[in-house]
């Protein structure tokens, strides 16, 4: 199975100034369409809407929302107040563990809620490589010497 793309200042593999422009290009059309990711969809409980906007607020900083996400986002959001609301009726009454259905439930949305940590970068792992490969990326722009190399100085010192 093929592996997910990833934004290109995630990316950690070598590719040339043409694919890197073009695909920044794309990223950035993709990117300007985040006007409506702000406002949580209508059939969210109040609770998922505080859940909701709380992951926005979360990852307002990383760019990589937009309004495609809005239904990932939806789903996570289901996911934590369902396992809340089981964890609070396992907590009142111990015997819930041994609810098939209850424990039914939980694991589906425990599920749920795996896949959309994944796909939003929400683990300590993904936010681990983002940030490293961030980094990288920065130390990469204002090294000199790669510039150089690169290209992508403009004056040349003999």
């Amino acid at each position: 199975m093929a592996r997910p793309s990833k934004l290109m200042d995630s990316q950690s593999r070598h590719n040339t100034k043409a694919e890197i422009e073009a695909r920044k290009e794309k990223e950035e059309r993709i990117k300007s369409l985040a006007d409506k990711i702000d406002i949580p969809p209508e059939y969210l409980s109040d609770e998922q809407k505080k859940i909701y906007k709380f992951i926005i607020e979360e990852l307002r900083m990383t760019g990589i929302l937009t309004n495609l996400d809005v239904y990932i986002l939806s789903t996570c959001a289901i996911a934590v107040d369902r396992l809340r609301a089981i964890e609070t009726i396992i907590n009142k009454n111990l015997s819930g563990l041994f609810n098939k259905d209850l424990m039914s439930a939980k694991d589906k949305y425990t599920k749920d809620l795996y896949r959309c940590c994944n796909e939003l970068s929400l683990s300590p792992q993904s936010r681990a490589k983002l940030g490293n490969l961030a980094l990288d990326n920065k130390e990469k722009a204002s090294d000199p010497l790669l510039k150089t190399l690169d290209g992508d100085d403009e004056e040349w010192y003999f």
